[in-house]
């Protein structure tokens, strides 16, 4: 298998791993949700999501890791011609030798497929689909950006000044009027701003306005819907993505009016319900990775009727289900994780590929001389010779501190390779060299 071939299987297997367990959390957090209806906070049902975003994109970090060890294909290369001649002195047949790559360890860095072109082909076809899925995000966000830019205009001193007066550091927002915006936005992940409709507010709704993009920023609501973008990205084949994504934008308004709220009294609520209600009342248009005050009229029923319904819930039963929810995600992530490991243990058992049975033989075989005489065995290479699937020849190179290593030592390595690898000690080759002459070859092959 080639290293394309390999790091493509790697990360197919990394991706299908990590959607299958993301839509296992996802599942149980729609359970979930049905359960708590409103006996939870808005915001606790909010923020329960972004775990099975992590569950999407918790190995992500190994992408970027290609599984070959760059010491042990330069450690292998300084003997290749002295193997060779080995091969050839030993057989008259011609034998092609197998190079198995490893890692510090000494375990080796394979990966097994039934069909290694396939593997290179969704892995093309994955990355194909991501980079056209966030592509096509960016692009609609810069293009946005550039047509806000122009129409953009600076908000009058009153609307300005209250903002401020809402602000506890000053001229951390932007505050700017545009004419082709329909309903407030928050926009802007380094340098938010905020973007009204070019039209005037009675002071009192446009406290609420400025009340919820604001909690949306200290909230870092546009970090997060970045995150499901890239999410979404990433899992682009999976239907269920979508859902948790429309799911958790509807909760993240939700939560912000239960913030924005939750020290109003029932006037003041009833005040910022019909705020909602006037900014729904405009026409609404979608607006690329920003937040929209309002950006489905099918969800204002919900949402006035959460704000009518607000009550303070108790500090023990959110942690009581925090610690419930932690656990049942935690053990669906360590199950996935189990599962993983023991794939890794039992994957040779699963396929039957000959060229890979035959590496895990050369390994466990190099492992178990290395084992054998620690103090005088330095390093050994395992070389397998095979006819119609079956090991029929084996050829080492063992390299000693000794310089004659002893008949005692020798006896026992070809007994040793004839018992692990079920051969007559009659086609076993092994050649020795010291560990001097070892290095000098080295030195000088470089």
């Amino acid at each position: 298998m080639t290293v394309v071939e390999a790091y493509s299987v790697e990360v197919i297997k990394l991706i299908l791993s990590t959607t299958f367990t993301g839509s296992i959390v996802s599942f149980v957090l729609f359970i979930f949700k049905l359960i708590i209806k409103d006996k939870l906070s808005k915001t606790f049902q909010y923020y329960m999501w972004i775990s099975a975003v992590i569950a999407l994109m918790l190995p992500i970090s190994k992408l970027i890791v290609i599984p070959i060890s760059d010491q042990s294909m330069t450690s292998i290369k300084p003997v290749y011609d002295i193997v060779q001649w080995i091969s050839d002195t030993a057989s008259e047949t011609p034998v092609k030798l197998v190079f198995i790559p490893q890692n510090k360890n000494g375990q080796s860095i394979r990966q097994i497929t039934q069909s290694p072109s396939i593997a290179v082909m969704l892995f093309i076809c994955w990355q194909v689909g991501m980079m056209l899925t966030l592509g096509f995000h960016m692009i609609c966000y810069a293009s946005y950006v550039r047509r806000l830019d122009k129409h953009n205009r600076s908000a009058d001193r009153q609307e300005i000044e209250a903002l401020n007066n809402l602000l506890e550091r000053k001229r951390t927002l932007r505050l700017y009027k545009n004419s082709i915006v329909e309903t407030p936005i928050l926009i802007g992940f380094f340098r938010p701003e905020i973007i009204l409709p070019d039209k005037k507010y009675e002071d009192m709704r446009l406290q609420n306005i400025l009340l919820h993009e604001i909690t949306h920023m200290k909230r870092h609501d546009i970090f997060i819907k970045w995150l499901l973008i890239f999410a979404g990205a990433m899992h682009w084949f999976n239907p269920l993505v979508y859902y948790v994504r429309r799911e958790m934008n509807k909760a993240c308004e939700l939560a912000c009016d239960e913030s924005v709220i939750k020290k109003f009294d029932m006037r003041e609520m009833q005040q910022y319900g019909d705020t909602l209600i006037a900014v729904a009342a405009d026409s609404i248009r979608k607006m690329p990775l920003s937040i929209a005050m309002f950006e489905d009229k099918k969800n204002l029923k919900e949402r006035l009727g959460a704000i009518m319904k607000y009550k303070k819930h108790s500090k023990r039963i959110v942690v009581a289900a925090s610690v419930i929810l932690a656990a049942v995600v935690c053990a669906i992530l360590g199950f996935s994780t189990l599962r993983s490991i023991e794939n890794q243990h039992d994957y040779a058992d699963n396929y039957s590929l000959p060229q890979d049975q035959k590496n895990i033989k050369a390994i466990e075989l190099r492992n178990a001389l290395l084992d054998y005489d620690q103090k005088n065995v330095v390093e050994a290479y395992v070389f397998l010779s095979d006819l119609d699937d079956e090991i029929t020849k084996a050829y080492i190179m063992i390299i000693c501190q000794e310089k004659n290593p002893n008949s005692e030592l020798q006896s026992g390595i070809k007994s040793l390779a004839s018992e692990e690898l079920g051969l007559d000690i009659q086609n076993i080759y092994v050649d020795y060299m010291d560990l001097e002459l070892f290095t000098s070859n080295e030195r000088a092959s470089k």
